[in-house]
């Protein structure tokens, strides 16, 4: 049994960050918990898949899927999808190396919506307040796991000629007492409009007035940021945060 747990944050293709991650994981015995976009944006798509592919074959590492993760896989489905700004890079990879692609399909397959130990939740993008009822499995909750929740009828925000929309976060005031939901994909919680010029460079922690708490972990990685860590003992509990930069 390990030492408790490692939730790394969003990586983006920051491999020398996740090795890092995944060094101090093994130093200390905790079992790592990635929170979703491990690809997309950073410079290195080949060696983070072959990483992660490592991760997912040899340990009982925890991948759980991020929207980017997702769009990446219905591309190596053929679907029919928009290539948005950060995709180009692990695109171009995949469409030049099928190895590439079968190690990220291997890896995507272990992937889950959540994962959860004892009273804290770790998702990519949020977690619906239907969840605290025992909904896992509709679309609602299925789609806050990976990308949060929006308002789109308050406009969208144009940026490298994609439209994004205005994020909402009533759902973290959903969370009962007691409970903790830890999530990456967001680098500007609580903002509606996304901050797409800057990073907060800091893990964010918000108590709602149920007593519950949530956790964002995206500092920015892929993006002029760095990866962030939280440490949890084995119930769950956070311990401590940690970084992992260039």
């Amino acid at each position: 049994m390990s030492n408790g747990f490692l939730v790394v944050g969003d990586v983006h293709n920051e491999v020398t960050m996740m090795q890092q991650a995944v060094d101090f994981a093994t130093a200390a015995d905790l079992r790592l918990v990635f929170v979703g976009d491990l690809v997309d944006y950073g410079p290195e798509p080949l060696a983070t898949i072959e990483l992660a592919n490592k991760l997912a074959e040899t340990t009982d590492t925890v991948f759980i899927e991020g929207n980017h993760d997702n769009k990446v896989a219905r591309f190596l489905k053929g679907n029919d999808i928009t290539i948005s700004h950060g995709m180009h890079i692990t695109v171009n990879l995949l469409k030049e190396n099928k190895q590439a692609g079968e190690m990220f399909n291997n890896v995507y397959s272990k992937m889950v919506s959540f994962f959860r130990v004892h009273n804290t939740v770790m998702a990519h993008g949020g977690v619906h307040g239907d969840f605290w009822t025992g909904d896992t499995e509709s679309g609602n909750v299925k789609s806050t796991f990976l990308y949060g929740q929006v308002d789109r009828e308050a406009g969208f925000i144009e940026r490298n000629g994609m439209n994004y929309p205005h994020r909402v976060y009533g759902w973290t005031d959903l969370i009962p007492k007691d409970h903790k939901v830890i999530v990456g994909h967001d680098r500007s919680p609580f903002e509606p409009i996304p901050q797409f010029d800057s990073n907060i460079n800091e893990i964010v922690f918000r108590t709602n007035d149920l007593g519950g708490e949530v956790v964002f972990t995206d500092t920015g990685a892929g993006k002029g940021g760095f990866v962030s860590g939280v440490i949890l003992d084995p119930l769950g509990a956070v311990i401590d945060t940690t970084t992992f930069k260039n």
